[in-house]
């Protein structure tokens, strides 16, 4: 908790307005609150009139480079930074939090995109990253990024966002999936990225006539449906609902699954893996980015990394580890929201202490000690 003569005032983009599409955001935010801290959506009106401590941008390439128009855009970094420049008068500092290093698709114009990336690196005061492998990555993504201060908070579960309490038969019955088969899941909105089509390839290779496959997710960014809808057809073990879920259809199919496969063609953090064990269900996960961590944090029987490409021989073994003993709820204290939110106060506290970084800075957490790894998806 915060012992400080008034409330923090943090304003958030996003903090609350899309929770409705990821409740990452409203978990860590009310857990904020719960620290004492006041906070909101991000308004450059409050910035421009009011004392505001921390400004918090989570995915900012989404928030200034999403529309088509080049005007814009550049109206929006305008607005901010300049807004900015009024309340560091004030004293306030610009906090990142680094999801991704790069957007998992190309905006705007490659001249916007420059000016964004020089605005929002000379800008930032503080960074935090969910494991201390994008802490790493984050110190090597930009010179200019080694001397702001880093801290690794790491991503919540999402035991209290969803209806995670189905069992799996009962799960199955409403789903019309057949209790003895062993079935594989893919769950969340497809993008090129996340290499659905693989999997999709690989599970027609798998002999295993017990064997079932359902990938339960919208196409998007590019995304052929027709050409997924095609290769789930090609085999009649496969079900395909390519559509948005809403969160109780969602929460069905994990909880059916007995092994949930996210084949990543590139990830840094996996807002999905963390879903999975949130509802109990063993992962199978390349060994990129931060899932090596993850693995190391929740342990080899709920996480399993393979190298390489995913293959026939890979899912047929981790179908068979799948089926294997384990305890019946997955040890997920270490993403608990209120620990979070408290190394996120801290994190801010540390930043408003500190003068903005000039010289090269090592990167600590949010206690000021090393880095912890393994400790998020």
């Amino acid at each position: 908790m915060t012992t400080r003569a008034r409330p923090l005032t943090v304003e958030a983009e996003p903090a609350f307005r899309t929770a409705h599409a990821n409740p990452y955001n409203a978990s860590l935010y009310r857990a904020v609150r719960r620290c004492g801290a006041h906070v909101d959506d991000l308004s450059v009106r409050r910035l421009l009139t009011r004392h505001v401590d921390i400004v918090h941008l989570h995915w900012p390439d989404l928030t200034f480079l999403s529309s088509h128009r080049p005007l814009a855009v550049l109206l929006r970094l305008v607005a901010f930074f300049g807004a900015l420049r009024v309340a560091r008068l004030r004293g306030t500092r610009l906090v990142w939090t680094a999801h991704n290093l790069a957007s998992h698709e190309p905006r705007s114009t490659p001249a916007l995109r420059a000016l964004y990336r020089r605005l929002l690196v000379a800008n930032i005061d503080g960074i935090l990253t969910l494991t201390a492998d994008g802490a790493q990555a984050v110190r090597s993504l930009d010179p200019d990024l080694a001397s702001v201060p880093t801290f690794v908070t790491p991503h919540g579960h999402y035991r209290d966002d969803y209806d995670l309490t189905v069992s799996r038969d009962v799960a199955r019955e409403r789903l019309g999936v057949d209790p003895r088969v062993r079935l594989v899941v893919s769950v969340g909105q497809i993008r090129p990225y996340k290499n659905v089509p693989r999997l999709l390839e690989v599970f027609t290779q798998v002999p295993d006539v017990d064997a079932r496959l359902a990938v339960v997710g919208k196409p998007a960014g590019g995304v052929d449906a027709a050409a997924l809808r095609a290769l789930a057809d090609a085999d009649p073990r496969i079900t395909a609902e390519l559509e948005f879920l809403p969160d109780d259809r969602l929460a069905l199919w994990l909880r059916a699954a007995d092994l949930v496969v996210l084949p990543y063609r590139r990830i840094q953090n996996s807002g999905s893996a963390l879903l999975a064990l949130s509802a109990d269900r063993p992962v199978l996960v390349p060994a990129i980015g931060a899932l090596t961590e993850l693995a190391d944090a929740v342990g080899p029987a709920w996480v399993r990394c393979y190298g390489g490409e995913l293959d026939a021989a890979t899912l047929g073994d981790a179908l068979r580890w799948a089926a294997g003993p384990r305890e019946q709820r997955c040890d997920l204290d270490a993403f608990a929201w209120d620990r979070i939110a408290e190394a996120t106060v801290a994190a801010y506290e540390a930043v408003l202490g500190r003068p903005r970084p000039r010289g090269s800075r090592r990167i600590v957490s949010a206690d000021g000690g090393p880095v912890r790894a393994g400790v998020s998806p």
